[in-house]
């Protein structure tokens, strides 16, 4: 665990110095932290009302102290990395306890080089460094028969995302197949009824447009709310099931998420607690949630290594019950054993196409030192606690100091300007720039300074 914190801490603090995170998603991040930490509420420019109104997320509030110690996005960098790396500690526990240390290493080290901790450091910060370590820890205590603890700690998960309700309510049947009744009605309950609270009052009071993700589930299943999704789910089951696999980039997901455990995760009930973000996530419009290179597969590792645990030893279980000539003390070490060999190859195997074996192999996620200098040049001539609208990959070096928002998303404002004219990223285009640039000089903007690409106007 401590080699990994440091690999991922100097890619993230590289990525980070040149210039390759943007206010999608770290800037919308660290505003809102600012807002809890300096406002008391999390205020976010760019996004153009509060946070809650984008993710139910008031989880981030707990890096408040962390920006009274040292006020920068680099902060919320730092404590994703070691957040997320901690979340293996009760993966190994689990493995631990049932075959041994050395086996617990191995599939540890598997699961700290696996795709969704690799894919949330190269695209920082989001709520899934609180979301994976509750579920890792809800799931020891669990199999470690502590169920208070373990509905208590899951429960939390209602504060780090909408779609955590969910669930919350399905470790509430998980906890019913295990015959504790209180425990899943309780969970129950609360995951439900959170997850209707969330996504049907909290967000639509911060966000004029209501719940704008509901949109993503509009081409594909024609259903603009959430509830019209659950009932088009009800009474188009083929459809939902065809939509899940119906693309190649699906099928990769799916492969890349159960390959490195075996599928073994498929033979414990534990799988279930990861369906309704998987199937929410597959039956989406935006191909981006598809991908297996970003964040969105974070919190269900925790899920496919621990549930790979519970369901090899039921698998084992079953096969010394049928067939007593099995029945041997080394059995289940064994199969331990080849499930932390098949875990390390196949994961090895896959980094091969990941964001960390490109940094150390290539000049990926390494900008011109030319376009660095002209950014941190143009930058230096605007003040302090202003008002800027600014290309997406110029927010993160003023987020600090100065109220940002992003050129492009109609909510920007501002009497400055930073304006990367080859490569604004999202959501506007080189070819955008233009006439955005002809457009501030009709209200009034005059360049100050354009030292490479970068220019820099302000409205006097």
């Amino acid at each position: 665990m401590a080699a990994a914190v440091t690999v991922y801490s100097i890619f993230a603090y590289h990525q980070y110095t040149q210039l390759q995170t943007g206010a999608c998603d770290l800037g919308i991040f660290y505003q809102a932290t600012e807002g809890w930490a300096f406002h008391g509420f999390p205020t976010d420019p760019i996004k153009g009302f509060p946070q809650l109104g984008d993710h139910f997320s008031p989880v981030f509030m707990l890096l408040a102290p962390a920006l009274w110690v040292h006020n920068s996005p680099l902060t919320l960098v730092f404590a994703q990395v070691l957040l997320l790396c901690s979340s293996a500690i009760p993966v190994y526990l689990v493995v631990r306890r049932a075959w041994g240390r050395w086996t617990a290493a191995g599939i540890t080290t598997a699961y700290l080089a696996g795709m969704g901790i690799q894919g949330s450091v190269a695209f920082p910060v989001h709520e899934v460094m609180f979301g994976a370590p509750l579920i890792a820890w809800a799931l020891e205590r669990a199999l470690a028969k502590r169920w208070t603890a373990a509905s208590v700690i899951i429960a939390c998960g209602v504060f780090v995302k909408e779609d955590m309700g969910a669930m919350v309510a399905m470790f509430g049947i998980w906890a019913l197949i295990n015959r504790k009744w209180r425990h899943a009605l309780a969970l129950f309950v609360w995951g439900v009824g959170m997850f209707l609270l969330t996504v049907d009052v909290i967000i639509p009071h911060y966000n004029p447009d209501g719940f704008t993700y509901a949109a993503d589930y509009a081409a594909n299943l024609h259903a603009n709310n959430m509830d019209q999704l659950i009932r088009q789910l009800a009474t188009h089951p083929r459809l939902g099931l065809h939509l899940l696999f119906d693309n190649p980039v699906k099928r990769n997901d799916w492969l890349d998420l159960l390959a490195p455990v075996a599928f073994m995760c498929l033979a414990s009930p534990i799988a279930l607690l990861g369906a309704p973000m998987m199937v929410t996530r597959m039956l989406s419009s935006r191909s981006t949630e598809w991908s297996d290179d970003l964040y969105y597969d974070m919190p269900l590792m925790a899920i496919t290594f621990i549930g790979a645990v519970d369901g090899l030893q039921r698998v084992v279980r079953l096969l010394r019950r049928f067939l007593p000539g099995l029945n041997r003390e080394w059995l289940p070490v064994l199969a331990g054993s080849c499930l932390a060999l098949c875990s390390l190859a196949v994961t090895l195997h896959i980094d091969r196409h990941r964001q960390i074996y490109a940094w150390m192999s290539a000049d990926a996620f390494t900008a011109k030192p030319s376009w660095v200098a002209d950014v941190h040049t143009a930058l230096a001539v605007i003040p302090s606690g202003v008002e800027v609208r600014a290309t997406n990959n110029l927010v993160i070096p003023l987020a600090s100091r100065d109220t940002v928002t992003l050129v492009g998303s109609d909510v920007d404002r501002g009497d400055w300007a930073a304006v990367d004219t080859t490569n604004p990223e999202c959501p506007i285009g080189p070819a955008d720039i233009p006439p955005y640039l002809a457009k501030l000089r009709t209200e009034g903007f005059r360049t100050v300074t354009e030292d490479g690409p970068i220019i820099v106007l302000h409205k006097s």
